[in-house]
């Protein structure tokens, strides 16, 4: 069911009994442009430090284990050109009076209207807090290497500052971030940003009750979803760093199919599966197994941020061979595809659909995209008939749409004894 509240805000509520567990979301989605990773990472992580009522973080988790061990997450997401932050609370009525949904949904309302930046000293207290061990976190993701590569890729495939850092953010945002900022920030998103509020499970609030939130009525046009790519040449980066093996990554670019036929974009998804989703995939099976070129190695793509990237531990010594090999898969994906692999590969997607449909945060995940990508919305048979009619001749004409545009080669050096 859906209901509009007010302009900009809808309430989607989704009573099932399949599960004990019970789920309320509440998504503020706005445009990335001119807002950071890290200052939204940071923001989420102050506002799950605690509320007016509970300002001390073991109050709040006081409070939560008093609601039969309730579950909060504060997050966000980057969706293309857009941001996504959301509270969320999930929780067991035992009993199945109604008592605990209600607790459930009045604790997560405190912590969205009574946040600790309208209390100076808590606010001041949880943002120091919370900043250094932010920036503990980013300072020890120097010494990854893994996360090293992949922030070098995404600094180098896009243009839009937003798109460029990895979710969790950086060193060098965090440092021009201070208090004042972070509580406009959210003062802002509060106001304006588009809100979806999902609630899903058999022992929800009533839908008066579930309908009763304080927010004003908003007008915003987000942009189109799509984050837009100029065509350049292949970029290739080195860096050295003390470790124990070389990690590559090289990202293609993707046609944009955030628009148009689900059936395509489920052409892309068998496509990444078949190149590198599990041990069974060709790069798998030719790189590492073969070849015996790579530690490990996969691929995943984002089609908002229209990339497909394939990542892999190596062998300095063998840094080249593996490129080389790797770039030769995915050739041989656009000459032929072997059936078999496409079947198994297919099969192995549509049981991870059908395995995640056990679980009720799969479901709200769904929900939520379902409304705000309504012409992706589809179900379980309709997915199904979609993926097992994807043929060789379809996955062979994606893989001839890739575009190699960033290589980044973090080659490791042993340390000087």
């Amino acid at each position: 069911m859906q209901k509009q509240l007010k302009s900009g805000v809808k309430l989607n509520i989704n009573r099932t009994d399949r599960w004990q567990t019970n789920v309320i979301t509440c998504h503020f989605i706005g445009p990335a442009t001119n807002v950071s990773q890290t200052a939204l990472t940071l923001l989420t992580r102050v506002l799950g430090h605690g509320c007016q009522a509970y300002p001390q973080n073991d109050q709040l988790n006081l409070a939560l284990a008093q609601l039969y061990g309730a579950n909060l997450q504060v997050e966000h997401q980057l969706l293309g050109n857009w941001h996504d932050l959301y509270f969320e609370i999930s929780y067991v009525d035992p009993d199945g009076h109604g008592a605990i949904g209600q607790q459930a949904l009045q604790l997560l309302k405190q912590l969205i209207f009574e946040p600790l930046f309208k209390v100076a000293h808590f606010g001041v207290q949880a943002f120091e807090i919370e900043y250094q061990s932010l920036k503990n976190e980013l300072t020890d993701l120097q010494n990854d290497h893994d996360f090293q590569a992949f922030a070098l890729t995404k600094a180098a495939f896009f243009e839009q500052s937003y798109a460029q850092q990895p979710t969790i953010g950086s060193l060098e945002e965090l440092a021009v971030l201070d208090y004042q900022q972070l509580a406009d920030l959210y003062q802002q998103l509060c106001a304006t940003w588009r809100v979806e509020i999902v609630a899903s499970g058999q022992f929800l609030p009533n839908e008066t009750v579930l309908s009763d939130w304080p927010f004003v009525q908003r007008a915003i046009q987000l942009p189109d979803v799509a984050v837009s790519k100029q065509v350049v040449p292949v970029q290739e980066i080195t860096r050295e760093v003390v470790g124990q093996q070389t990690h590559l990554v090289l990202a293609y670019q993707i046609p944009n199919l955030a628009h148009g036929a689900n059936h395509q974009r489920d052409v892309l998804r068998v496509l990444t599966a078949y190149l590198g989703g599990d041990e069974q995939s060709l790069l798998f099976r030719q790189v590492r197994e073969k070849l015996g070129l790579a530690y490990d190695i996969s691929t995943h793509e984002d089609l908002l941020l229209g990339w497909l990237v394939v990542e892999a531990g190596v062998d300095v010594q063998q840094t080249a061979a593996a490129i080389t090999a790797i770039k030769a898969v995915i050739n041989t994906a656009v000459d032929q595809i072997d059936q078999v692999l496409l079947t198994t590969e297919v099969n192995n997607l549509l049981n991870q659909q059908l395995r995640s449909m056990d679980n009720i945060r799969f479901l709200q995940s769904r929900v939520f995209r379902d409304v705000i990508f309504q012409e992706w919305a589809r179900d379980f048979e309709q997915i199904t008939a979609s993926m097992t009619q994807v043929t060789a001749p379809e996955v062979q004409q994606m893989a001839a749409q890739l575009q190699l545009r960033v290589l980044t080669v973090v080659r490791n050096r042993q340390a000087v004894q």
